[in-house]
C-alpha cells in the first residue's frame, strides 16, 4: 500500500481571489447606498488622507462600532452620540485627530 502525497497549503492565494484594501474596506464598512441627496443635521464625520488610513481604523475591532457607513473613500460618517469617545480613543492609540466643530 503506497503512501499518499501530502497536500501543499501553501499560502499563495489565486490572483482571482486576492482581496484588494478597497475590497476589504467595502466589506467592513460599505459605502452609504442614499438614492437622494440628504441633509444629515448634528452629523459627526472622520476624514482621514487616504482610504488605507481608514481601512486601519475599521480594522480596529474597539474603533469600529464608532463608524457608520463610509460617504466617500476617505471619509466615514460617525455615531454623533459617541464622537468625543471616539476622538478620545483615537488619541490614546497614537493618533492626532482634529477636531472641527461648526
Amino acid at each position: 500500500m503506497g503512501r499518499r502525497k501530502a497536500v501543499h497549503s501553501g499560502t499563495s492565494v489565486p490572483e482571482e481571489t486576492k482581496k484588494t484594501a478597497a475590497d476589504l474596506l467595502d466589506e467592513l464598512l460599505p459605502l452609504s447606498a442614499s438614492t437622494a441627496n440628504e441633509i444629515h443635521l448634528h452629523a459627526a464625520v472622520l476624514e482621514v488622507g487616504e482610504p488605507a488610513q481608514l481601512l486601519e481604523l475599521v480594522a480596529d475591532t474597539a474603533l469600529r462600532p464608532f463608524l457608520l457607513c463610509r460617504l466617500a473613500p476617505n471619509v466615514a460618517l460617525v455615531d454623533p452620540g459617541r464622537a468625543v469617545e471616539l476622538g478620545e480613543m483615537l488619541r490614546r492609540r497614537g493618533h492626532t485627530p482634529k477636531i472641527l466643530r461648526s
